[in-house]
Protein backbone atom coordinates (compact mmCIF):
# COMPACT_ATOMS: atom_id res chain seq x y z
CA UNK A 1 0.00 0.00 0.00
CA UNK A 2 1.48 3.37 -1.00
CA UNK A 3 1.68 6.40 1.23
CA UNK A 4 -0.89 8.06 -1.03
CA UNK A 5 -3.36 5.28 -0.24
CA UNK A 6 -2.57 5.55 3.46
CA UNK A 7 -3.19 9.27 3.23
CA UNK A 8 -6.58 8.57 1.63
CA UNK A 9 -7.38 5.80 4.09
CA UNK A 10 -6.57 7.96 7.09
CA UNK A 11 -8.67 10.75 5.58
CA UNK A 12 -11.52 8.22 5.36
CA UNK A 13 -11.05 7.65 9.08
CA UNK A 14 -11.59 11.37 9.65
CA UNK A 15 -14.75 11.30 7.58
CA UNK A 16 -16.12 8.47 9.69
CA UNK A 17 -15.06 10.17 12.93
CA UNK A 18 -16.68 13.50 12.03
CA UNK A 19 -19.85 12.16 10.46
CA UNK A 20 -22.41 14.84 9.59
CA UNK A 21 -20.11 17.61 10.86
CA UNK A 22 -17.91 17.09 7.79
CA UNK A 23 -20.44 18.91 5.62
CA UNK A 24 -20.00 22.02 7.80
CA UNK A 25 -16.27 22.25 7.14
CA UNK A 26 -14.60 24.06 4.21
CA UNK A 27 -13.00 22.03 1.44
CA UNK A 28 -9.52 20.82 2.30
CA UNK A 29 -10.12 20.67 6.06
CA UNK A 30 -9.03 17.03 6.23
CA UNK A 31 -5.74 17.62 4.41
CA UNK A 32 -2.73 16.08 6.12
CA UNK A 33 0.49 17.98 6.75
CA UNK A 34 4.00 16.74 7.43
CA UNK A 35 5.25 18.14 10.76
CA UNK A 36 8.57 19.94 10.57
CA UNK A 37 9.62 18.29 13.83
CA UNK A 38 9.51 14.47 13.81
CA UNK A 39 8.57 14.51 17.51
CA UNK A 40 5.16 15.77 16.38
CA UNK A 41 4.45 12.61 14.39
CA UNK A 42 4.41 11.47 10.79
CA UNK A 43 1.20 13.24 9.78
CA UNK A 44 -0.64 16.16 11.37
CA UNK A 45 -4.13 17.50 10.86
CA UNK A 46 -5.53 20.92 11.77
CA UNK A 47 -9.22 20.00 11.62
CA UNK A 48 -9.70 21.02 15.27
CA UNK A 49 -9.10 24.65 14.27
CA UNK A 50 -11.81 24.39 11.59
CA UNK A 51 -14.27 22.68 13.94
CA UNK A 52 -13.63 24.75 17.06
CA UNK A 53 -16.24 27.38 16.22
CA UNK A 54 -18.87 24.77 15.46
CA UNK A 55 -18.35 22.82 18.68
CA UNK A 56 -17.61 26.00 20.65
CA UNK A 57 -14.45 24.54 22.17
CA UNK A 58 -10.82 25.73 22.14
CA UNK A 59 -8.83 23.90 19.41
CA UNK A 60 -6.40 22.39 21.95
CA UNK A 61 -9.26 20.92 24.01
CA UNK A 62 -11.14 19.77 20.94
CA UNK A 63 -8.03 18.05 19.54
CA UNK A 64 -7.99 15.77 22.61
CA UNK A 65 -11.56 14.65 21.88
CA UNK A 66 -10.90 14.26 18.17
CA UNK A 67 -7.84 12.09 18.81
CA UNK A 68 -10.05 9.59 20.63
CA UNK A 69 -12.69 9.71 17.91
CA UNK A 70 -10.02 9.17 15.27
CA UNK A 71 -8.64 6.05 16.97
CA UNK A 72 -12.14 4.63 17.43
CA UNK A 73 -12.93 5.10 13.75
CA UNK A 74 -9.56 3.61 12.74
CA UNK A 75 -10.46 0.50 14.73
CA UNK A 76 -13.90 0.40 13.13
CA UNK A 77 -12.52 0.72 9.58
CA UNK A 78 -9.75 -1.82 10.05
CA UNK A 79 -6.75 0.51 9.89
CA UNK A 80 -5.77 0.61 13.53
CA UNK A 81 -2.72 -1.52 12.71
CA UNK A 82 -1.25 1.41 10.74
CA UNK A 83 -1.16 3.63 13.80
CA UNK A 84 1.19 3.44 16.75
CA UNK A 85 -0.45 6.32 18.61
CA UNK A 86 -2.30 9.62 18.15
CA UNK A 87 -1.24 12.69 20.12
CA UNK A 88 -3.11 15.99 20.32
CA UNK A 89 -0.74 18.94 20.57
CA UNK A 90 -1.48 22.68 20.36
CA UNK A 91 -4.71 22.02 18.49
CA UNK A 92 -3.21 19.58 15.99
CA UNK A 93 -3.99 15.89 15.88
CA UNK A 94 -0.66 14.12 15.27
CA UNK A 95 -0.50 10.56 13.99
CA UNK A 96 2.50 8.27 14.56
CA UNK A 97 2.76 5.26 12.24
CA UNK A 98 3.19 1.76 13.62
CA UNK A 99 6.29 -0.34 13.03
CA UNK A 100 4.16 -2.63 10.86
CA UNK A 101 3.25 0.34 8.68
CA UNK A 102 6.89 1.46 8.40
CA UNK A 103 7.95 -2.01 7.30
CA UNK A 104 5.29 -1.81 4.61
CA UNK A 105 6.80 1.52 3.48
CA UNK A 106 10.12 -0.17 2.75
CA UNK A 107 8.40 -2.99 0.89
CA UNK A 108 6.45 -0.46 -1.18
CA UNK A 109 9.61 1.44 -2.14
CA UNK A 110 11.55 -1.68 -3.09
CA UNK A 111 8.68 -3.00 -5.21
CA UNK A 112 7.61 0.28 -6.83
CA UNK A 113 11.19 1.64 -7.27
CA UNK A 114 11.04 4.68 -9.59
CA UNK A 115 7.24 4.82 -9.32
CA UNK A 116 7.30 5.33 -5.55
CA UNK A 117 5.76 8.73 -4.88
CA UNK A 118 3.93 8.95 -8.21
CA UNK A 119 0.15 9.06 -8.47
CA UNK A 120 -2.55 8.63 -11.08
CA UNK A 121 -5.52 10.90 -11.67
CA UNK A 122 -8.89 9.91 -13.04
CA UNK A 123 -9.80 11.68 -15.20
CA UNK A 124 -6.41 13.02 -16.24
CA UNK A 125 -6.22 16.83 -16.08
CA UNK A 126 -4.21 18.73 -18.66
CA UNK A 127 -2.04 21.65 -17.57
CA UNK A 128 -0.22 24.28 -19.62
CA UNK A 129 2.72 25.96 -17.86
CA UNK A 130 4.17 29.01 -19.59
CA UNK A 131 7.46 30.28 -18.16
CA UNK A 132 10.78 31.96 -18.97
CA UNK A 133 9.37 33.57 -22.19
CA UNK A 134 12.25 36.04 -22.33
CA UNK A 135 12.28 38.44 -25.26
CA UNK A 136 14.88 37.40 -27.88
CA UNK A 137 16.78 40.64 -27.39
CA UNK A 138 19.66 39.31 -25.29
CA UNK A 139 21.01 36.38 -23.29
CA UNK A 140 18.93 34.85 -20.52
CA UNK A 141 19.43 36.57 -17.18
CA UNK A 142 19.83 34.99 -13.76
CA UNK A 143 16.17 35.80 -13.07
CA UNK A 144 15.16 33.91 -16.22
CA UNK A 145 17.26 31.01 -14.97
CA UNK A 146 15.29 30.84 -11.74
CA UNK A 147 12.04 30.80 -13.72
CA UNK A 148 13.46 27.99 -15.84
CA UNK A 149 14.24 25.90 -12.76
CA UNK A 150 10.93 26.54 -11.02
CA UNK A 151 8.84 25.99 -14.16
CA UNK A 152 10.58 22.81 -15.24
CA UNK A 153 10.45 21.21 -11.78
CA UNK A 154 6.81 22.25 -11.33
CA UNK A 155 6.06 20.52 -14.63
CA UNK A 156 7.94 17.38 -13.54
CA UNK A 157 6.15 17.42 -10.18
CA UNK A 158 2.68 17.70 -11.71
CA UNK A 159 3.51 14.96 -14.21
CA UNK A 160 4.53 12.70 -11.32
CA UNK A 161 1.09 13.28 -9.79
CA UNK A 162 -0.80 12.21 -12.87
CA UNK A 163 -1.28 15.49 -14.74
CA UNK A 164 -0.69 15.81 -18.48
CA UNK A 165 1.65 18.79 -18.70
CA UNK A 166 2.70 21.01 -21.60
CA UNK A 167 5.63 23.41 -21.12
CA UNK A 168 5.23 26.50 -23.27
CA UNK A 169 7.49 29.42 -24.19
CA UNK A 170 5.72 32.56 -25.41
CA UNK A 171 8.05 34.32 -27.83
CA UNK A 172 7.56 38.08 -28.02
CA UNK A 173 9.12 38.40 -31.48
CA UNK A 174 7.72 41.73 -32.61
CA UNK A 175 7.18 45.26 -31.39
CA UNK A 176 9.34 48.13 -30.25
CA UNK A 177 11.94 46.10 -28.35
CA UNK A 178 12.70 44.01 -31.43
CA UNK A 179 12.99 47.15 -33.54
CA UNK A 180 15.40 48.67 -31.00
CA UNK A 181 17.49 45.51 -31.11
CA UNK A 182 17.66 45.78 -34.91
CA UNK A 183 18.71 49.44 -34.78
CA UNK A 184 21.38 48.71 -32.16
CA UNK A 185 22.65 45.77 -34.20
CA UNK A 186 22.79 47.90 -37.37
CA UNK A 187 24.82 50.60 -35.60
CA UNK A 188 27.34 48.02 -34.36
CA UNK A 189 27.48 46.47 -37.84
CA UNK A 190 28.31 49.84 -39.45
CA UNK A 191 31.13 50.30 -36.93
CA UNK A 192 32.92 47.41 -38.64
CA UNK A 193 33.11 49.57 -41.74
CA UNK A 194 34.21 52.84 -40.12
CA UNK A 195 30.82 54.46 -39.49
CA UNK A 196 30.54 55.60 -35.86
CA UNK A 197 27.07 56.36 -34.44
CA UNK A 198 25.97 56.35 -30.83
CA UNK A 199 23.35 53.79 -29.83
CA UNK A 200 20.19 55.53 -28.56
CA UNK A 201 19.63 55.64 -24.80
CA UNK A 202 16.76 53.11 -25.07
CA UNK A 203 18.74 50.84 -27.38
CA UNK A 204 20.71 47.71 -26.48
CA UNK A 205 24.24 48.49 -25.31
CA UNK A 206 25.57 45.11 -24.26
CA UNK A 207 28.73 43.66 -25.76
CA UNK A 208 26.63 40.75 -27.01
CA UNK A 209 25.14 43.15 -29.60
CA UNK A 210 28.63 43.80 -30.97
CA UNK A 211 29.23 40.03 -31.03
CA UNK A 212 26.08 39.42 -33.06
CA UNK A 213 26.94 42.37 -35.34
CA UNK A 214 30.33 40.79 -36.09
CA UNK A 215 28.62 37.54 -37.05
CA UNK A 216 26.38 39.57 -39.33
CA UNK A 217 29.35 41.36 -40.90
CA UNK A 218 31.19 38.06 -41.42
CA UNK A 219 28.13 36.64 -43.15
CA UNK A 220 27.14 39.60 -45.36
CA UNK A 221 30.26 41.71 -45.66
CA UNK A 222 29.52 45.36 -46.51
CA UNK A 223 26.32 44.53 -48.40
CA UNK A 224 24.15 46.65 -46.06
CA UNK A 225 26.49 49.61 -45.52
CA UNK A 226 24.82 51.78 -48.15
CA UNK A 227 21.31 50.42 -47.68
CA UNK A 228 18.95 52.88 -45.93
CA UNK A 229 17.83 51.93 -42.43
CA UNK A 230 14.20 51.59 -43.48
CA UNK A 231 15.16 48.93 -46.05
CA UNK A 232 17.79 47.05 -44.02
CA UNK A 233 16.05 47.05 -40.65
CA UNK A 234 13.83 43.99 -41.34
CA UNK A 235 16.93 41.91 -42.11
CA UNK A 236 18.75 43.07 -38.99
CA UNK A 237 15.59 42.41 -37.00
CA UNK A 238 15.17 38.87 -38.28
CA UNK A 239 18.86 37.91 -38.15
CA UNK A 240 19.43 39.38 -34.70
CA UNK A 241 16.33 37.78 -33.24
CA UNK A 242 17.15 34.34 -34.68
CA UNK A 243 20.73 34.48 -33.42
CA UNK A 244 19.73 35.45 -29.89
CA UNK A 245 16.92 32.92 -29.88
CA UNK A 246 19.59 30.34 -30.70
CA UNK A 247 21.54 31.47 -27.64
CA UNK A 248 18.43 31.10 -25.48
CA UNK A 249 17.72 27.61 -26.78
CA UNK A 250 21.31 26.52 -26.19
CA UNK A 251 21.13 27.75 -22.58
CA UNK A 252 17.90 25.84 -22.03
CA UNK A 253 19.37 22.72 -23.62
CA UNK A 254 22.40 22.94 -21.31
CA UNK A 255 19.91 23.21 -18.42
CA UNK A 256 18.18 20.01 -19.62
CA UNK A 257 14.94 21.91 -20.25
CA UNK A 258 12.73 21.17 -23.24
CA UNK A 259 9.61 23.10 -24.15
CA UNK A 260 6.86 21.17 -25.89
CA UNK A 261 5.45 24.36 -27.43
CA UNK A 262 6.97 27.61 -28.71
CA UNK A 263 4.32 30.21 -29.52
CA UNK A 264 5.17 33.30 -31.54
CA UNK A 265 3.41 36.59 -30.81
CA UNK A 266 3.88 37.51 -34.46
CA UNK A 267 2.02 34.33 -35.42
CA UNK A 268 -0.78 35.20 -32.96
CA UNK A 269 -1.22 38.55 -34.69
CA UNK A 270 -0.84 37.32 -38.28
CA UNK A 271 -3.31 34.49 -37.63
CA UNK A 272 -6.03 37.03 -36.89
CA UNK A 273 -6.43 35.90 -33.30
CA UNK A 274 -5.97 39.39 -31.85
CA UNK A 275 -8.62 40.95 -34.08
CA UNK A 276 -10.96 38.05 -33.35
CA UNK A 277 -10.49 38.32 -29.57
CA UNK A 278 -11.09 42.08 -29.61
CA UNK A 279 -14.19 41.55 -31.77
CA UNK A 280 -15.56 39.12 -29.17
CA UNK A 281 -14.92 41.62 -26.39
CA UNK A 282 -16.71 44.27 -28.46
CA UNK A 283 -19.67 41.92 -28.90
CA UNK A 284 -19.73 41.51 -25.11
CA UNK A 285 -19.97 45.29 -24.77
CA UNK A 286 -16.77 45.64 -22.78
CA UNK A 287 -14.74 47.71 -25.28
CA UNK A 288 -15.27 51.44 -25.52
CA UNK A 289 -13.60 54.43 -27.17
CA UNK A 290 -12.33 57.37 -25.15
CA UNK A 291 -9.56 59.94 -25.63
CA UNK A 292 -9.05 58.67 -29.21
CA UNK A 293 -8.09 55.21 -27.89
CA UNK A 294 -9.82 51.85 -27.53
CA UNK A 295 -10.32 50.70 -23.95
CA UNK A 296 -11.20 47.43 -22.23
CA UNK A 297 -13.67 47.90 -19.34
CA UNK A 298 -11.68 45.61 -17.06
CA UNK A 299 -13.07 47.22 -13.89
CA UNK A 300 -16.27 45.25 -14.54
CA UNK A 301 -14.24 42.11 -13.82
CA UNK A 302 -12.29 43.11 -10.74
CA UNK A 303 -9.41 45.20 -12.15
CA UNK A 304 -8.62 48.49 -10.41
CA UNK A 305 -8.92 50.55 -13.60
CA UNK A 306 -9.86 50.18 -17.26
CA UNK A 307 -7.08 49.37 -19.72
CA UNK A 308 -6.13 50.66 -23.17
CA UNK A 309 -5.87 47.97 -25.86
CA UNK A 310 -5.28 50.25 -28.87
CA UNK A 311 -3.50 53.60 -28.51
CA UNK A 312 -4.25 56.85 -30.33
CA UNK A 313 -1.74 56.10 -33.07
CA UNK A 314 -3.43 52.78 -33.77
CA UNK A 315 -0.68 50.70 -32.17
CA UNK A 316 -1.82 47.85 -29.95
CA UNK A 317 -0.76 47.74 -26.30
CA UNK A 318 0.85 44.65 -24.77
CA UNK A 319 -2.55 43.66 -23.37
CA UNK A 320 -4.17 43.02 -26.77
CA UNK A 321 -1.95 40.09 -27.83
CA UNK A 322 -2.01 38.77 -24.25
CA UNK A 323 -5.81 38.58 -24.41
CA UNK A 324 -5.71 36.70 -27.71
CA UNK A 325 -2.93 34.39 -26.56
CA UNK A 326 -4.75 33.38 -23.39
CA UNK A 327 -8.01 32.82 -25.24
CA UNK A 328 -6.17 30.55 -27.68
CA UNK A 329 -4.61 28.58 -24.82
CA UNK A 330 -8.04 27.94 -23.34
CA UNK A 331 -9.39 26.92 -26.74
CA UNK A 332 -6.67 24.29 -26.97
CA UNK A 333 -8.51 22.43 -24.23
CA UNK A 334 -6.26 22.74 -21.19
CA UNK A 335 -8.04 22.19 -17.89
CA UNK A 336 -5.65 24.49 -16.10
CA UNK A 337 -3.28 27.23 -17.25
CA UNK A 338 -0.31 28.33 -15.14
CA UNK A 339 1.83 31.38 -15.89
CA UNK A 340 5.11 32.03 -14.11
CA UNK A 341 6.00 35.71 -14.42
CA UNK A 342 8.70 38.00 -13.09
CA UNK A 343 7.90 40.60 -10.39
CA UNK A 344 7.69 43.38 -12.99
CA UNK A 345 4.52 41.70 -14.31
CA UNK A 346 2.63 41.66 -11.01
CA UNK A 347 0.32 44.44 -12.18
CA UNK A 348 -0.73 42.45 -15.23
CA UNK A 349 -2.41 39.65 -13.29
CA UNK A 350 -5.73 41.39 -12.62
CA UNK A 351 -6.13 42.67 -16.18
CA UNK A 352 -5.41 39.30 -17.79
CA UNK A 353 -7.80 37.52 -15.43
CA UNK A 354 -10.39 40.21 -16.22
CA UNK A 355 -9.97 39.56 -19.95
CA UNK A 356 -10.40 35.82 -19.42
CA UNK A 357 -13.63 36.44 -17.50
CA UNK A 358 -14.89 38.89 -20.14
CA UNK A 359 -14.40 36.24 -22.81
CA UNK A 360 -16.74 33.94 -20.89
CA UNK A 361 -13.96 31.70 -19.56
CA UNK A 362 -13.31 30.76 -15.94
CA UNK A 363 -10.51 32.89 -14.42
CA UNK A 364 -10.20 30.24 -11.70
CA UNK A 365 -8.62 27.97 -14.31
CA UNK A 366 -5.80 30.53 -14.75
CA UNK A 367 -3.11 30.67 -12.07
CA UNK A 368 -0.40 33.32 -12.23
CA UNK A 369 2.56 32.99 -9.89
CA UNK A 370 5.34 35.52 -9.45
CA UNK A 371 8.92 34.22 -9.39
CA UNK A 372 10.97 36.71 -7.44
CA UNK A 373 14.43 37.98 -8.34
CA UNK A 374 17.82 36.58 -7.40
CA UNK A 375 20.73 38.25 -5.62
CA UNK A 376 24.19 36.81 -6.24
CA UNK A 377 26.76 36.64 -3.46
CA UNK A 378 30.15 35.10 -2.67
CA UNK A 379 30.65 33.94 0.88
CA UNK A 380 27.80 36.18 1.99
CA UNK A 381 29.01 39.31 0.17
CA UNK A 382 26.92 40.77 -2.70
CA UNK A 383 28.13 40.31 -6.28
CA UNK A 384 27.25 43.16 -8.68
CA UNK A 385 24.74 41.88 -11.21
CA UNK A 386 25.69 44.52 -13.80
CA UNK A 387 29.34 44.52 -14.89
CA UNK A 388 29.35 47.43 -17.33
CA UNK A 389 26.91 49.44 -19.39
CA UNK A 390 24.42 47.11 -20.98
CA UNK A 391 26.09 44.02 -19.50
CA UNK A 392 24.82 41.73 -16.77
CA UNK A 393 25.61 38.36 -15.24
CA UNK A 394 23.94 35.78 -17.46
CA UNK A 395 22.23 32.49 -16.75
CA UNK A 396 24.91 30.70 -18.78
CA UNK A 397 27.69 32.21 -16.65
CA UNK A 398 26.05 30.81 -13.50
CA UNK A 399 25.73 27.33 -15.04
CA UNK A 400 29.31 27.42 -16.29
CA UNK A 401 30.67 28.47 -12.89
CA UNK A 402 28.75 26.22 -10.47
CA UNK A 403 27.31 23.50 -12.75
CA UNK A 404 23.78 22.63 -13.76
CA UNK A 405 23.02 20.50 -10.69
CA UNK A 406 23.90 23.20 -8.17
CA UNK A 407 22.19 25.87 -10.27
CA UNK A 408 18.94 23.90 -10.28
CA UNK A 409 19.03 23.07 -6.57
CA UNK A 410 19.94 26.59 -5.41
CA UNK A 411 17.26 28.21 -7.57
CA UNK A 412 14.67 26.02 -5.80
CA UNK A 413 15.80 26.49 -2.19
CA UNK A 414 13.25 29.23 -1.47
CA UNK A 415 9.58 29.50 -2.33
CA UNK A 416 9.17 31.10 -5.74
CA UNK A 417 7.60 34.28 -4.35
CA UNK A 418 10.51 34.80 -1.92
CA UNK A 419 13.65 36.69 -2.87
CA UNK A 420 16.59 34.30 -3.37
CA UNK A 421 20.22 34.82 -2.34
CA UNK A 422 22.46 32.60 -4.47
CA UNK A 423 25.90 32.10 -2.88
CA UNK A 424 28.24 31.14 -5.74
CA UNK A 425 31.09 29.89 -3.57
CA UNK A 426 28.78 27.78 -1.42
CA UNK A 427 27.24 26.26 -4.57
CA UNK A 428 30.70 25.16 -5.73
CA UNK A 429 31.96 23.87 -2.40
CA UNK A 430 32.32 20.17 -1.66
CA UNK A 431 31.17 20.32 1.93
CA UNK A 432 28.17 19.44 4.05
CA UNK A 433 27.22 23.12 4.05
CA UNK A 434 26.46 22.85 0.32
CA UNK A 435 22.94 21.34 0.26
CA UNK A 436 23.13 19.76 -3.19
CA UNK A 437 26.52 18.22 -2.40
CA UNK A 438 25.10 16.98 0.93
CA UNK A 439 22.21 15.19 -0.81
CA UNK A 440 24.32 13.77 -3.63
CA UNK A 441 26.95 12.61 -1.13
CA UNK A 442 24.30 10.66 0.78
CA UNK A 443 23.39 8.89 -2.45
CA UNK A 444 27.01 8.18 -3.36
CA UNK A 445 27.77 6.90 0.14
CA UNK A 446 24.89 4.41 -0.11
CA UNK A 447 26.19 3.25 -3.51
CA UNK A 448 29.61 2.67 -1.94
CA UNK A 449 28.12 0.56 0.86
CA UNK A 450 26.01 -1.49 -1.52
CA UNK A 451 29.03 -2.17 -3.74
CA UNK A 452 30.65 -4.00 -0.80
CA UNK A 453 27.48 -5.69 0.43
CA UNK A 454 26.99 -9.46 0.55
CA UNK A 455 24.05 -11.09 -1.19
CA UNK A 456 20.82 -10.37 0.68
CA UNK A 457 18.02 -12.70 1.70
CA UNK A 458 15.00 -12.73 -0.59
CA UNK A 459 12.77 -11.88 2.36
CA UNK A 460 14.76 -9.77 4.82
CA UNK A 461 13.48 -9.52 8.40
CA UNK A 462 12.53 -5.85 8.29
CA UNK A 463 10.97 -6.04 11.73
CA UNK A 464 14.55 -6.07 13.04
CA UNK A 465 14.68 -2.33 12.28
CA UNK A 466 13.67 -1.02 15.69
CA UNK A 467 16.42 1.45 16.59
CA UNK A 468 15.26 5.10 16.86
CA UNK A 469 17.53 6.18 13.99
CA UNK A 470 16.20 3.37 11.79
CA UNK A 471 12.59 4.25 12.58
CA UNK A 472 13.25 7.95 11.93
CA UNK A 473 14.72 7.13 8.50
CA UNK A 474 11.74 4.89 7.70
CA UNK A 475 9.32 7.60 8.81
CA UNK A 476 11.07 10.13 6.57
CA UNK A 477 10.83 7.73 3.62
CA UNK A 478 7.09 7.41 4.24
CA UNK A 479 6.67 11.18 3.92
CA UNK A 480 8.01 11.41 0.34
CA UNK A 481 4.69 10.80 -1.50
CA UNK A 482 2.87 13.03 0.96
CA UNK A 483 5.37 15.84 0.33
CA UNK A 484 4.91 15.48 -3.44
CA UNK A 485 1.16 15.70 -3.10
CA UNK A 486 1.39 18.79 -0.88
CA UNK A 487 3.86 20.48 -3.24
CA UNK A 488 1.66 19.72 -6.24
CA UNK A 489 -1.45 21.07 -4.53
CA UNK A 490 0.43 24.24 -3.61
CA UNK A 491 2.11 24.40 -7.04
CA UNK A 492 5.37 25.05 -5.17
CA UNK A 493 8.31 22.66 -5.84
CA UNK A 494 10.59 24.22 -3.22
CA UNK A 495 9.44 21.64 -0.63
CA UNK A 496 11.21 18.84 -2.52
CA UNK A 497 14.62 20.39 -1.77
CA UNK A 498 13.70 20.71 1.91
CA UNK A 499 12.61 17.08 2.00
CA UNK A 500 15.75 15.74 0.31
CA UNK A 501 17.96 17.56 2.78
CA UNK A 502 15.88 16.13 5.63
CA UNK A 503 16.11 12.61 4.19
CA UNK A 504 19.87 12.95 3.72
CA UNK A 505 20.26 14.13 7.30
CA UNK A 506 18.20 11.18 8.58
CA UNK A 507 20.42 8.81 6.62
CA UNK A 508 23.67 10.40 7.82
CA UNK A 509 22.45 10.22 11.45
CA UNK A 510 21.60 6.55 11.01
CA UNK A 511 24.89 5.76 9.26
CA UNK A 512 26.97 7.56 11.88
CA UNK A 513 25.43 5.54 14.70
CA UNK A 514 24.94 2.09 13.15
CA UNK A 515 26.99 -0.29 11.01
CA UNK A 516 25.08 -1.46 7.98
CA UNK A 517 27.21 -4.56 7.31
CA UNK A 518 27.91 -6.59 10.43
CA UNK A 519 28.30 -10.17 11.63
CA UNK A 520 24.55 -10.32 12.28
CA UNK A 521 23.40 -11.53 8.84
CA UNK A 522 19.69 -10.95 9.45
CA UNK A 523 20.23 -7.40 10.71
CA UNK A 524 22.62 -6.72 7.82
CA UNK A 525 19.94 -7.81 5.31
CA UNK A 526 17.38 -5.56 6.96
CA UNK A 527 19.68 -2.53 7.00
CA UNK A 528 20.72 -3.11 3.39
CA UNK A 529 17.03 -3.01 2.47
CA UNK A 530 16.67 0.22 4.43
CA UNK A 531 19.51 1.96 2.60
CA UNK A 532 18.38 0.56 -0.78
CA UNK A 533 15.01 2.17 -0.15
CA UNK A 534 16.73 5.41 0.88
CA UNK A 535 18.86 5.34 -2.26
CA UNK A 536 15.74 4.87 -4.39
CA UNK A 537 13.87 7.78 -2.85
CA UNK A 538 16.93 10.04 -3.15
CA UNK A 539 17.17 9.08 -6.83
CA UNK A 540 13.46 9.72 -7.36
CA UNK A 541 13.63 13.13 -5.70
CA UNK A 542 16.79 14.23 -7.50
CA UNK A 543 15.24 13.05 -10.76
CA UNK A 544 12.23 15.31 -10.16
CA UNK A 545 14.63 18.22 -9.71
CA UNK A 546 16.46 17.32 -12.93
CA UNK A 547 19.64 16.70 -10.91
CA UNK A 548 22.04 13.79 -11.34
CA UNK A 549 22.47 11.06 -8.73
CA UNK A 550 26.23 10.29 -8.83
CA UNK A 551 27.46 6.90 -7.64
CA UNK A 552 30.94 8.29 -6.86
CA UNK A 553 32.02 11.68 -5.47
Amino acid sequence: MTAHKWDDQLSAVWKDALGDELSLLPEGSLRWEVPKDSSFGDLANAVAFKLAGIRKLPPAKLAETLAGQFLASAQKLGCRHLIDRVEPKSGFVNVFLSNRALVQVLEDILSQIEHYGTAQRTPVESVNIEFVSANPTGPLSVAHGRQAAVGDVLARLLQSQGYKVTREYYLNDEGRQIEQLARSLRIRYLEHFGQKTAIPEDGYHGLYVAEVAKLFADKYGDRFVSVPESESLPTFMQEGMLELLGWIKRDLEQFHLTFEEWTSQRWVRESGKIDAALARLKDQGVLFEAEDALWFASTKFGDDKDRVVRKRDGELTYLAPDIAYHEWKFKRGFDRIINLWGPDHHGYIARVKAAVAALGLSPDRLTVRIVQLVTLSRNGKPVPMSKRQGEFVTFREIMDEVGVDATRFFFLMRTMESHLDFDLELAKSQSQENPVYYVQYAYARICSILAKAPASALKPALDRLTEPEERLLMRTLFQYPVILRLCANAMEPHGITVYLRKLSESFHVFYTKHRVISEDAALTDARLSLIRATKQVLANGLGLLGITAPEHM
